[in-house]
């Protein structure tokens, strides 16, 4: 029955109808903008030192959003952060298979990973974040790192992983992408011989209460 005869029918209960569709069309978009702010509001937590409250948060947005890849990943990050790198791992693993693009959750893993003492998977998952970000200095940038060393403005101040641990992980394993999936003029600068040869890094995990040389290096989702 076409909508303005209705309208003359049952006034109404046809503008109840349409509240309801219109009610309907927007539960998506008001669904999508509370996962953002609950997302938002856990990362500001978890920067701010309140661990505790920010899982929380993010325990309630995957209770509202099954697999949410921000949910996984922050709790990933929150795990890292109390030293439980194979912890953090799995959630960096689960986040992916909700947004397999994300070359910041790429680069989480390599953090574990590397933390972990595993170098080579370390090496792989930097390179594909290096691959996905689209240059190295992308691919730094999304976990609080500048070309110049200097942390990005969210990168926060507990003492987890050496900033030029990563940063040698990342310019050594861009050596491993095929430049034409990098942007031209992002890869390091400097001798190519020197792209070849892979550095042997120390754990990270040993080192992870020297605060006066270390920084987190993690990539929070908002």
């Amino acid at each position: 029955m076409p909508l303005a005869r209705c309208r003359r029918l049952t006034p109404r209960g046809s503008w109840g109808l349409v509240t309801l569709v219109a009610l309907g069309l927007a539960a998506p978009v008001v669904a999508r903008a509370t996962g953002e702010a609950q997302a938002e509001y856990g990362v500001t937590l978890a920067l701010s030192g309140e661990g505790a409250r920010a899982e929380s948060v993010f325990v309630s947005l995957l209770s509202n959003s099954r697999g949410d890849a921000r949910a996984l990943n922050n709790l990933g990050n929150l795990r890292l952060l109390r030293g439980e790198f194979g912890v953090a791992l799995a959630f960096y693993d689960r986040a992916l298979r909700g947004d397999s693009l994300d070359a910041g959750i790429q680069m989480n893993r390599a953090t574990a990973l590397l933390l972990m003492g595993d170098e080579p998977r370390a090496s792989t998952a930097a390179s594909e974040a290096v691959r996905l970000a689209g240059s190295v200095d992308a691919a730094g940038a999304l976990v609080g790192l500048k070309r110049d060393g200097a942390p990005a403005a969210k990168a926060s101040k507990s003492a987890v992983v050496n900033k030029d641990e990563i940063r040698s992980l990342l310019e050594s394993a861009a050596a491993a992408v095929p430049s034409d999936t990098t942007r031209a003029g992002n890869t390091p600068a400097g001798d190519p011989a020197k792209k070849k040869t892979t550095p042997t890094w120390r754990s990270a995990g040993a080192r992870a209460s020297d605060a006066s040389d270390a920084a987190t290096v993690v990539y929070w989702k908002h």
